[in-house]
């Protein structure tokens, strides 16, 4: 009996500790715009692994975090790029569901990261939550199972910002020593922590003052003539392939599912590698600093940003249809990602395209800004989205079968 009950406890005492563990870092990745340093990503799990599907496994505790390099940040810069991931690395209808879920994570996101800043982002296995905090102070939750999994498939799913940038998030524990003394160098100061708690507190005290103009009378308003039309919006938008070997511009590349690699079912893995010093752009005009202030835009809803990200999938597949990958590239094995910033007006004419991140090779570089032309036009902006310019990324990976 006494064995009994000591083999009792025993389980229970591994069953509490297997519950408070702490995820082990299983990857890190350095992320480079415009020739400069931005951020450090990381991504824990509490089983170590380099495989997308366990990493997308709902059971186990994980968590994403980012260090920033760069002395200012925009945060609205930096949580549109993620939505802009989430968007063509999702399946439509997990866009449709996640839509308000998302409005609620963007509306944490308020002026400008610095240096130091650590934002983390946890969640609890056991009770699907995934909860928010900049420099160890809370900023919110989101209490749905499926949401922290929407948000990591923007970094290693089907067309991650890079390759090298999955690649390095799923090192299953082996990171570089380097790039592991820079990440843990990064921390805030004291006044940083101050400020961003006295901004949680605006927060909620906001958050308070909507819960009770919630709970008051509704008072009676004028019927309206016509009511804002919703968007036309498909729940069927698969994610686009990265570019492969033989895509010409009259054959759209097959679509994939986002939880795996889009290269994995023909693609040679290429060793992860310390990202190198990108070349400046000559040609195109810079992204203005962040230090600059941004335009006004308008409160974000879940039908804006679902309408939005549906848009960013369609210009995307667009543009994959049109990718020819160089053959000169191909004799001599050359692979890497590409990263632009394209700007198109209302009917879909180009206006400018910018090289944010460039690969090693030049005729990579050029076969992605040749792509974009060969695009043109894109597909109209549509109504709910209607403005004079729009801007979107084009993350594009060439790859070589084995």
């Amino acid at each position: 009996m006494k064995t009994t009950k000591l083999v009792i406890a025993l389980l229970l005492f591994a069953a509490a500790l297997t519950a408070n563990a702490v995820p082990l870092l299983n990857g890190l990745a350095l992320e480079q715009q415009f020739n400069k340093d931005r951020y450090i990503a990381a991504v824990y799990s509490e089983r170590l692994s380099d495989n997308v599907g366990s990493l997308l496994d709902n059971n186990t505790p994980r968590s994403l975090e980012v260090r920033i390099i760069a002395e200012r940040l925009s945060a609205r810069r930096f949580r549109n790029q993620w939505l802009e991931g989430i968007a063509i690395n999702n399946p439509g209808n997990t866009l449709s569901s996640q839509a308000q879920n998302m409005v609620t994570f963007a509306n944490l996101f308020k002026g400008r990261f610095v240096a130091g800043d650590q934002l983390r982002i946890d969640y609890a296995a056991d009770s699907g939550t995934t909860s928010v905090s900049l420099n160890g102070v809370a900023l919110g939750e989101i209490q749905d199972r499926e949401f922290f999994n929407t948000l990591l498939r923007a970094w290693i799913g089907a067309v991650p910002p890079s390759s090298d940038f999955r690649d390095n998030l799923l090192r299953a524990g082996q990171v570089e020593s380097g790039l592991l003394a820079s990440y843990e160098g990064l921390a805030p100061a004291g006044d940083r922590i101050a400020q961003v708690k006295q901004m949680a507190e605006g927060l909620s005290a906001s958050e308070d003052d909507s819960a009770v103009a919630a709970s008051e009378p509704a008072k009676a308003e004028p019927a309206q003539v016509a009511a804002t039309p919703k968007p036309d919006l498909k729940a069927d938008i698969p994610a686009p392939t990265l570019a492969a070997l033989g895509t010409s511009a009259s054959a759209a590349p097959a679509p994939s599912r986002p939880e795996q690699p889009a290269a994995k079912p023909a693609a040679k893995q290429v060793a992860a590698s310390k990202p190198q010093p990108l070349k400046p752009t000559t040609t195109r005009t810079p992204e203005p600093d962040d230090e600059f202030e941004e335009e006004e835009e308008a409160p974000l809803t879940a039908d804006m940003i679902l309408a939005r990200q549906i848009y960013h999938s369609m210009l995307i597949r667009h543009t994959f249809k049109n990718i020819r990958y160089p053959k000169r590239a191909q004799e001599r094995g050359q692979e890497g990602s590409v990263l632009l910033n394209v700007t198109i007006d209302a009917k879909g004419k180009i206006k400018d395209v910018t090289s944010v991140q460039e690969s090693r090779y030049a005729s990579l570089n050029r076969e992605a800004v040749d792509a974009v032309n060969r695009s043109e036009p894109y597909p109209a902006t549509p109504a709910q989205l209607s403005k004079k310019d729009y801007q979107f990324s084009l993350p594009i990976t060439f790859r070589l079968p084995d």
